[in-house]
């Protein structure tokens, strides 16, 4: 049976300060839920590291891809609304649901407006080396694209975002010196928001090019950040309900939360073996196995996994309307 596509989502964003060339002025970014579902893994601070959460990490990323369809809903011009549901919320709980759609919708930006084609969140690579940083004033996620490495501060506001964030932003977005030795190519911040009711999430995105003075060095090579990148990915498989399809993509879903992940079969054999000790050329190998593969042919991403959902009815509920401000 063909899968139809989730219906997508639009929210304006507003990009700031960039270099010349990169993004300039105002677009409308168009995402669905798989992108959504899809940035949770990869932002997510714990997933991944098997030996001290072993399953308990995909079971953390479950809790966090439910939130889209306890709480997310799209509009009728496709813009993302909060459920009442998310409206009856704790303060202190609609605080996370901020934080976790900020940390994914930063992915999502990063990945469609800047060819971000890997991006994880600091704190996992960290504990996933055992790395203690000076401070604790420093971005949240950092990428590969072609153009080498980008650093990301993401933030999420359960209304207008305030008026000293963005200088709060491209203090902590400039926090890191260097990667793997060399200077990110480009640094940002990335709000998203809902400063109109009932107009859904708006992104803003900053781009000031100065270091701060206590700027952090991130020791990344990119075998290590591949392996911390994609076990995430190998962990949730292992724990999904194995899928009967052969073929160059390995899969599991999770058919009472509507999901279903998977990644390339190669990809994910050769970051078993990274996990068991042969980490050695595991970056070049990943890099290899991507550019043998036509990524469009396999309905994968440009880092060769895949989120599927099936949360279109959910996020189609009418319950959005009463919205009201905070």
């Amino acid at each position: 049976m063909v899968r139809l596509p989730p219906p997508a989502f639009e929210a304006i964003y507003r990009a700031f300060s960039f270099p010349a060339g990169v993004i300039t002025g105002n677009g409308k970014l168009s995402f669905t839920t798989d992108d959504l579902a899809h940035a949770l893994i990869t932002t997510g601070r714990a997933p991944g590291h098997r030996y001290l959460y072993g399953t308990a990490s995909a079971y953390e990323w479950l809790h966090r891809a439910s939130l889209i369809p306890a709480y997310v809903r799209r509009s009728y011009r496709g813009g993302l609304v909060r459920s009442r549901l998310a409206l009856d919320l704790d303060r202190s709980e609609l605080v996370g649901l901020s934080y976790a759609l900020g940390q994914a919708m930063t992915a999502v930006f990063c990945r469609m407006e800047l060819s971000v084609s890997h991006l994880l969140h600091v704190d996992r690579y960290a504990n996933q080396y055992g790395l203690r940083f000076s401070t604790r004033k420093r971005a949240d996620l950092f990428g590969l694209t072609t153009n080498g490495w980008v650093v990301a501060e993401a933030k999420g506001r359960s209304r207008s975002m305030e008026s000293d964030l963005r200088g709060k932003l491209e203090t902590q977005k400039r926090s890191v010196l260097s990667i793997n030795g060399v200077q990110p190519w480009l640094a940002l911040g990335c709000v998203a928001s809902f400063p109109v009711r009932n107009a859904g999430m708006q992104i803003d995105a900053f781009d000031p090019d100065k270091t701060e003075v206590d700027a952090i060095v991130i020791p990344a090579t990119l075998d290590r950040y591949m392996l911390a990148y994609y076990l995430p990915f190998v962990t949730i498989v292992d724990l999904g309900e194995p899928g009967t399809e052969p073929g160059r993509v390995v899969t599991a879903g999770f058919p009472g939360f509507g999901l279903r992940v998977g990644l390339l079969r190669a990809i994910y054999e050769r970051v078993q073996r990274a996990a068991e000790g042969q980490l050695q050329g595991l970056g070049d190998d990943v890099q290899a196995i991507l550019s043998d593969v036509t990524l469009g042919e396999l309905n994968v991403l440009p880092d060769g996994t895949t989120v599927t959902t099936e949360w279109a009815d959910a996020i189609a509920i009418q319950d959005w309307s009463e919205e009201s401000t905070f």
